[in-house]
């Protein structure tokens, strides 16, 4: 985990939702100082738990916070079920592709995604 990234994203992040370090303390059940010790960088071993704690109050995605995602605003998961639901309805040929990779080990999935993602390049 970069630690100097997520300082810099956390503090970016509570700057841009107007919240002071008083209200990150009182959402997630720390110190002021414990806050402003993630922000410059002196925690070294950050919890996940508190940056998941502290990416929701800030409605910021974790994974972002922590470099692991360039997506900042977090995923609207439901939403997004929704959308693969309706395809998957709407969609034979989706529903047979599901039901063929159903089984199959990790690295036959990701050969697939690759092959697909070279299709659209390509496309």
């Amino acid at each position: 985990m970069d630690l100097e990234l997520l300082a810099a994203r956390l503090k970016s992040a509570r700057k841009l939702r107007k919240k002071t370090l008083e209200d990150v303390a009182s959402a997630v059940g720390l110190n002021k100082s414990t806050i402003q010790r993630y922000e410059t960088c002196k925690i070294a071993n950050p919890k996940l738990p508190i940056v998941r704690a502290m990416g929701e109050f800030l409605s910021v995605n974790p994974q972002w916070l922590i470099g692991e995602d360039e997506q900042m605003e977090p995923y609207d998961t439901q939403s997004e079920l929704e959308r693969y639901l309706y395809l998957l309805e709407t969609r034979p040929e989706l529903r047979a592709l599901l039901k063929s990779v159903d089984g199959a080990s990790p690295s036959d999935i990701k050969a697939v995604m690759d092959f697909f993602t070279a299709l659209r390049s390509n496309g």
